[in-house]
C-alpha cells in the first residue's frame, strides 16, 4: 500500500474526534458558534506557531481568492458539523449524514477534476453508503433529533465533498499542506465573524449564536488539545495524501470517519453497540478494502 493511502485511513481515524469533541464541548454548555469557531482558531494558532517558524509557508496574493472560497466552505462545514448535535442529532448520526460525502465526492470529482467513475469506485461507495444506513439504523432513533438538526448535517455531507475536491486542488497546485491549512483556517475565521451578525438575526437561540471572548484556561487547554487531534494532525495528512490521490478515492476512504466517531461514542457518552454497528463498520471497511484492492503498490 502507498503510504498516501495509510495516510489518509490514519486521518479518517482521527477526523472521528471531531463529533464526538463537538458533543464533549456542548456538553460543557457551548454555543454552536463558540464550538466552530474557536476549534477552528485553535488549529489556526498550532499551524501559525509552523508559519512564523517558517514565513515562505505564508500564501501568496495571488492564492487569496481561492481562500477566500475555501474559507466560506469552511465556515459553513464547521457550522454544519456541530449543528446537528446542537439540536439533539445524536454523535454517531450526525458523522453518518456528514458521510454521505463520496456520493457527492464521486459526481463533483468527475465534473470538476475531470476523475474517472470507475466500477470499483460505484462498487465501493455503494457499500459505504449501504454501510451507513445499516449504521444509521442501528442507533434506536424513534426519532432523536429535530428535522433541522438532519437537514443541517446531510447539508454538512454537500459541503464537505467541496471541500474534499477543493483540498486535491490545492494538492495538485503544488501548494504546501501547511500553507493550505493556514490560508483556509484563517479566511474560515474571517467568514465566521462576517456571518456572526446575519445568524444574530436570524435567531436569538442561546445554544446557537452565544459567543464569548474569553474562555476558561481548561476550556482553552481542551480546544488545543481538540485543534491537535481533530484539526492539524488530520489536515496534514489528509493534504499531504491528496496531493497523489484523487477526491473520489480519498471520498470513500474517509468513511473510516463515521466509523471512528461511533466507536468513540461508545466510550465517551455510553452509546451502545449493536450487531448493525459491527455490520455497518465491517461495511466501511469492505468499502476501503474494495477501493484500495486495486491499487498496486508503490516500490
Amino acid at each position: 500500500m502507498r503510504k498516501e493511502y495509510l495516510w489518509l485511513i490514519i486521518s479518517g481515524i482521527l477526523y472521528g474526534t471531531i463529533t464526538a469533541g463537538g458533543q464533549f464541548f456542548v456538553n460543557l454548555g457551548l454555543s454552536l458558534y463558540e464550538i466552530t469557531f474557536y476549534r477552528i482558531l485553535s488549529v489556526l494558532v498550532l499551524t501559525s506557531i509552523v508559519v512564523l517558524l517558517k514565513p515562505g509557508l505564508l500564501i501568496s496574493r495571488k492564492q487569496i481568492p481561492f481562500f477566500m472560497l475555501y474559507g466560506l466552505i469552511g465556515a459553513l462545514l464547521g457550522l454544519s458539523m456541530f449543528g446537528g448535535l446542537i439540536y439533539g442529532v445524536p454523535v454517531s448520526i450526525v458523522a453518518l449524514l456528514l458521510y454521505t460525502q463520496p456520493i457527492w465526492t464521486t459526481i463533483l470529482g468527475k465534473y470538476t477534476l475531470d476523475e474517472p467513475i470507475t466500477t470499483r469506485k460505484i462498487v465501493s461507495v455503494i457499500t459505504g453508503v449501504l454501510a451507513i444506513i445499516v449504521l444509521f439504523y442501528s442507533w434506536n432513533i424513534n426519532f432523536t433529533g429535530t428535522k433541522t438538526g438532519i437537514f443541517i448535517a446531510l447539508a454538512g455531507g454537500f459541503l464537505l465533498s467541496i471541500w474534499i475536491i477543493m483540498g486535491r486542488k490545492s494538492g495538485i497546485s503544488n501548494i504546501h499542506f501547511i500553507s493550505t491549512i493556514f490560508g483556509w483556517k484563517i479566511f474560515t475565521i474571517f467568514w465566521l465573524i462576517i456571518l456572526y451578525p446575519l445568524f444574530n438575526l436570524l435567531t436569538h437561540d442561546p445554544s446557537i449564536v452565544n459567543m464569548r471572548l474569553s474562555l476558561p484556561a481548561d476550556y482553552v487547554l481542551y480546544f488545543l488539545i481538540f485543534g491537535l487531534i481533530g484539526g492539524l494532525l488530520p489536515h496534514t495528512l489528509f493534504y499531504k495524501s491528496v496531493t497523489r490521490i484523487n477526491a473520489s478515492e480519498a471520498g470513500i476512504i474517509l468513511l473510516l470517519e463515521p466509523l471512528s466517531a461511533s466507536v468513540i461514542a461508545i466510550f465517551l457518552f455510553n452509546q451502545y453497540l449493536t450487531v448493525q454497528t459491527i455490520l455497518g463498520g465491517l461495511l466501511i471497511l469492505a468499502s476501503n478494502y474494495i477501493l484500495l484492492s486495486g491499487k498496486r503498490p508503490s516500490h
